[in-house]
């Protein structure tokens, strides 16, 4: 009976186990895949202006049924599909370029409404400004703490912060942090 008596502990403690390192791999997932919606909400960021730049000076200004018709996929030569191509690339960008804006408009209006403008602003001056857009991150932080008279570690919270809620506005309930 004693042998009995161990094997059944054994078993619940490696159930234990088993379940809890369970637990531990799908926090490790969620977090893997919250960080990268963070990072893909900052890439945007940070290539917004050249997003902007490339959209505007593309060569080909379409006409809204040119643009349409870059999706058709009937028979061309191998020069169509260079610039069917090119067209693609451009209504995507134009696509991102105005959900981008849209939401930064909407997460303004969030700061603004909540009292807490200069939140937005430190996006607003280190993504969006060009004469920033080639600085270090560190000159950068420097610069917008002594615009907004905070320290630095002020702004770093607070683009954090920005980015996350951004992260939401943009991705939606995938830009989320959800207990499961």
């Amino acid at each position: 009976m004693g042998k009995r008596l161990g094997m059944v502990n054994i078993q619940e403690i490696a159930t234990a186990a088993a379940i809890e390192a369970l637990k531990l791999q799908k926090n490790e997932e969620r977090m893997k895949i919250r960080k990268n919606r963070f990072h893909n909400t900052e890439l945007l960021l940070k290539n917004y202006l050249g997003l902007l730049d490339h959209f505007e000076s593309a060569q080909d200004k379409a006409s809204e049924e040119d643009l349409s018709e870059a999706y058709n996929f009937e028979e061309v030569d191998k020069e169509e599909v260079i610039i069917q191509a090119i067209r693609r690339s451009r209504i995507r960008t134009k696509i991102m370029i105005m959900q981008i804006e849209i939401c930064l408009g909407v997460l303004r209006s969030r700061m603004v409404t909540k009292g807490q403008p200069e939140k937005y602003v430190v996006i607003e001056k280190i993504y969006l400004d060009p004469c920033k857009s080639l600085m270090p991150w560190t000159e950068k932080s420097r610069i917008v703490a002594a615009e907004l008279r905070c320290g630095e570690a002020s702004v770093y919270r607070w683009k954090t912060e920005m980015i996350n809620e951004l992260s939401v506005l943009l991705f939606g309930v995938d830009g989320l942090w959800l207990e499961v």
